[in-house]
């Protein structure tokens, strides 16, 4: 009976262990409507300055979007990936570090403790975050030249940094 219960708190943990690297929340279906090649929805933010940034200005250029939340441990994993990407590319892709509903100040703050250097855009009512259909988190959507969705990966694993990175050559 003790075994049992054993072999039982440890098939939770481990549950718990895979949830927790994966990604922030639920799964959406099929991202609930976001598809690679179709357009990716346009958007206009403001950045940790009060700068609005727009998806548009980018175009012809690789837009890496980066959907994320301070709380989010698997975020916190993909964020210095994603910066690495960055200056792998850094005339052909732009990082849009995309953060969901969180005030500035907690936000700025969390930027300047883990020295991030990426462009941080606040998506504080959480509408392109809905928009681009982020059930999950962290999230990244690759965004060709033309502004076509080439690539949506959702959660945390070992192979995303190679598998975008060669998505990015690809499209440069």
């Amino acid at each position: 009976m003790v075994r049992t219960k054993a072999y039982l708190a440890t098939g939770v943990l481990l549950v718990a262990m895979v949830l927790s690297l994966s990604g922030c929340g639920r799964r959406p279906a099929e991202t609930e409507g976001l598809e690679v090649g179709s357009p990716a929805p346009s958007f206009k933010l403001p950045d940790l300055n009060g700068k609005e940034v727009a998806l548009s200005q980018f175009k012809g250029k690789v837009v890496l979007l980066d959907f994320w939340a301070t709380w989010c441990g698997p975020c916190r994993m993909t964020m210095p990936v994603m910066e690495k990407l960055e200056r792998e590319f850094p005339r052909e892709m732009v990082l849009l570090a995309i953060n969901l509903q969180e005030p500035k100040d907690m936000v700025r703050d969390y930027v300047r403790e883990q020295s991030l250097s990426s462009r941080v855009l606040l998506d504080e009512e959480g509408s392109v975050g809905e928009a681009y259909g982020t059930g999950a988190i962290p999230m990244q959507v690759l965004i060709d030249k033309e502004g076509i969705i080439r690539d949506i990966l959702v959660g945390f694993n070992e192979r995303m940094a190679s598998k975008l990175r060669s998505e990015i050559e690809t499209l440069r």
